[in-house]
């Protein structure tokens, strides 16, 4: 591959180096950076690099108690990965359409002040390298997705999600798409990409190459990156089909939304939407298709009001208002983001909610299905929130032994070790081996 060696080690002069001391599966001891750049940069110009087996597979609870496994690679495929992506990432990290999201540039990432300004917001993935250009994205697809609601006299609307998405990429088609807008001076970094892409795996796959699925990667952007590159085609042809019925179109990774004046008119879109997807070896989540018949129910399933109210984690009037509002829904069995307003509901003051409030909310956040599910930072909020630590670790030292997720005893052990000092931590340790993918 063509790259000199100074523009090789200005691609690590930045937070991803650094980032990969976030991988909740230790790595152990960090080793000599310029050594380390030395010896990728000879392994990969001499053509003697490959892809290692996942040190581990993070085990995750994707929805409903159905597993999501993340691989954590080697450090070195890790920065193979990244270098590949960084070097066609002005080709292929590009929205092509208005109205699409997903598309940004792992850049020059910057770092917010505060965790806490990051992960108020509804949701930000712990893998992503870049937290502000995450939040950016995300706050500006619900703003579109508001903005569009008004757009028209809408009278449907249509939510969508891409089934396995990332399990489902065609390699194939993906190397197709890649190299057909990557000019020729960088067709060797495709390449290089692709045999870490097709050969990753081999701890599952054995010697097979690999032809379906990219790796949702623990650490970085780089899968989300080729994700939204993989669906931009699709998104050009949606556009199309939503404005020959005069309708919208917007997507948010795998999270779409159809706006129509009626509810056939949705239908035919969605027919012809899964059709476009089949193309590109993809289908639509049938259990995940929502239908919208008023704007009060998309406007109420998408918590537009209660996340506005969340919104001054200092307001104590508006805070309480949508945690009343919030328990409102729950009680008249209403559709909406619950796990995600609740999450929200972390990040205000909590001194600031009324006691009527804690106790129902200390009895939502000690529910296991919620507990599993937490990164670090989240446990850090529940403990403040709660304020007994007897109580609170109790509840998670009962689940070690009954959750077979272990990105919830990846996350505990990390918590543990910054948060409660001196305790022993080898039945979390234990359980961790007890359940590893062999």
């Amino acid at each position: 591959m063509k790259i000199d060696k100074a523009s090789f080690d200005k691609i690590y002069a930045s937070k991803f180096w650094t980032k990969l001391k976030d991988s909740i599966v230790p790595f152990g001891k960090t080793p000599d950076k310029a050594k380390f750049l030395d010896e990728l940069y000879e392994g990969i110009t001499e053509f003697t690099y490959n892809p290692k087996n996942p040190r581990e597979y993070i085990v995750t609870n994707k929805h409903n108690g159905i597993s999501r496994y993340v691989p954590t690679f080697s450090r070195k495929d890790y920065c193979v990965f990244f270098l590949c992506i960084k070097l066609l990432e002005n080709e292929i990290a590009v929205n092509r359409v208005d109205g699409t999201f997903g598309g940004w540039t792992l850049g020059n990432p910057i770092r917010l002040k505060e965790e806490q300004e990051i992960l108020e917001l509804e949701y930000v993935p712990f893998n992503t390298i870049n937290e502000l250009s995450w939040a950016q994205e995300w706050q500006s697809f619900q703003n579109i997705a508001k903005t569009y609601r008004d757009l028209d006299d809408w009278k449907c609307f249509i939510n969508l999600d891409i089934a396995n998405f990332y399990d489902c990429i065609n390699l194939t088609i993906l190397e197709r798409k890649i190299r057909h807008v990557i000019p020729k001076s960088k067709q060797d970094v495709v390449t290089l990409l692709f045999h870490f892409l097709q050969n990753w795996n081999k701890k599952l796959e054995g010697y097979n190459l690999k032809t379906v699925g990219i790796p949702q990667d623990e650490i970085g952007d780089c899968s989300r990156i080729l994700a939204n590159f993989y669906l931009q085609d699709y998104d050009l042809i949606m556009n199309e089909i939503c404005y020959k019925y005069g309708a919208k179109y917007i997507r948010f990774a795998d999270d779409q939304i159809i706006y129509a004046k009626d509810l056939q008119v949705a239908k035919n879109i969605l027919f012809e939407a899964s059709r476009e997807l089949l193309k590109i070896n993809l289908n639509f989540n049938s259990s995940k298709v929502k239908e919208f018949k008023s704007k009060v129910e998309f406007d109420t399933y998408w918590s537009f009001e209660l996340f506005e109210l969340l919104k001054n984690k200092t307001d104590k009037t508006s805070i309480n208002k949508g945690i009343e509002k919030y328990f409102e829904y729950l009680d008249n069995n209403v559709k909406f983001r619950d796990n995600s307003v609740l999450k929200r509901i972390l990040s205000v003051d909590g001194k600031l909610i009324e006691p009527k409030f804690r106790y129902r909310l200390i009895a939502m956040f000690f529910n296991p299905d919620f507990l599993d599910q937490l990164v670090v930072w989240y446990f850090k909020r529940i403990r403040q929130f709660i304020d007994n630590d007897i109580e609170f670790f109790g509840k998670l030292d009962k689940m070690v032994s009954t959750v077979p997720f272990n990105s919830y005893h990846y996350n505990l052990l990390a918590f543990y070790k910054k948060e409660r000092t001196g305790f022993d931590c080898s039945e979390i340790e234990k359980r961790i081996e007890e359940i590893k993918l062999k």
